[in-house]
């Protein structure tokens, strides 16, 4: 958002780690994992932060008192949103738990005070730690959490530095800060999440399928799909969408997109060109490959995913989802086959 005259406001200026974060008066609301993370990496940037949460971990409320940050921990009422503006925040980062409906969130909306969540803060600061790590998106109502490990590990079989982060586990801005880096993070967002970012653009993105999601959080479900449309926008490569969910496709059509990005789609039918699919119990890749408008490439089976604990219908979908995810990464298909050939008994699992 520019100020008047055309120039842009220091919030919207701060686009880098390296930017000058310093005594920039900064609101959090939460302090769950997500909102913790936030206020711990603005003290560590030097900002002036203001925590406000009725209900909160006790060690969390202790480190934040050590770590400098301030804390508003009573119910929230009228005099909540007095002791806001009192601190003349130039910046409101939200945690999920609260909701576009949250009288805190319209008295700032209401103020016109820019508005951000943990996944915004974490694009604009990816860059501490030399080339910033590449980013590949999940979301989706049913299977996300699934996919985003399934691709960590055929990530990490293909001999990249990479960490499955965000809504399942380890916070986005935490992994951001790790010392050594990453050569890309497999991030699984919630829709919530998604609602409250402005300039992500992702190397892939991916929804496995729309399902009902949580409505009465957007308010409607037309805000909720608006929400979780967003997770394809300004992607670079590859906007990933289940065929058999016209509400993912619909969302693949509306979104703005970097140029040379391409749709590709996936189900249990017969892929055509640019789509993963089922052929005869074979999973197959039609999408990253010279000759996809003649053939396919085999992933694995059915059979084999059977013997992994993978064999249920979801978990298929899932497995050709996370392979098309990192396929648009140039995960080889070796790496995809031995990542999956190294799961017994089921699912991978968060070890963060």
């Amino acid at each position: 958002m520019a100020e008047a005259g055309g120039m842009e406001s220091r919030v919207e200026s701060l686009r880098s780690w390296h930017d000058d974060w310093r005594g920039l008066r900064v609101a959090v609301l939460g302090l769950g994992v997500t909102g913790f993370s936030v206020a711990d990496t603005l003290v560590e940037l030097g900002a002036e932060v203001l925590v406000f949460s009725p209900s909160h971990d006790a060690r969390r409320a202790e480190l934040l008192q050590v770590i400098g940050a301030r804390l508003i921990d009573r119910v929230f009422d009228d005099a909540s949103a007095d002791e806001l503006f009192d601190f003349e925040p130039e910046l409101v980062v939200a945690s999920p738990g609260f909701s576009p409906q949250h009288p805190l969130i319209r008295h700032v909306e209401e103020a016109g005070i820019p508005l951000w969540g943990d996944i915004e803060l974490a694009w604009r600061l990816r860059d501490k730690v030399g080339k910033p790590a590449d980013w590949l998106l999940v979301t989706g109502a049913g299977g996300a959490a699934e996919t985003t490990l399934l691709a960590e590990a055929m990530l990490l079989e293909g001999g990249l530095r990479t960490l499955a982060c965000g809504n399942l586990g380890i916070p986005v801005l935490d992994a951001i800060r790790d010392p050594v880096g990453w050569d890309v993070l497999t991030i699984e967002l919630s829709s919530a999440q998604l609602h409250y970012t402005r300039s992500l653009s992702a190397w892939s993105s991916l929804c496995i399928e729309a399902g009902s999601g949580p409505v009465d959080w957007h308010g409607s479900r037309g805000e909720y799909l608006a929400a979780t449309a967003r997770v394809y926008e300004n992607s670079r490569v590859a906007c990933i969408y289940n065929r058999s969910d016209a509400d993912t496709l619909a969302m693949v059509e509306g979104a703005n997109v970097v140029e040379g990005c391409r749709a590709i789609g996936f189900d249990l039918g017969t892929p055509g060109p640019s789509d993963l699919g089922l052929v005869d119990g074979i999973l197959v890749d039609r999408a990253f490959h010279d000759d996809r408008l003649a053939s396919a490439i085999e992933l694995t089976t059915v059979e084999k995913l059977t013997e992994s604990g993978l064999g249920d219908r979801g978990s298929v979908v899932n497995v050709l989802a996370a392979s098309a995810l990192v396929r648009s990464y140039g995960v080889p298909v070796v790496a995809v086959h031995g990542a999956l050939s190294s799961i017994r008994g089921g699912r991978p699992t968060f070890e963060g």
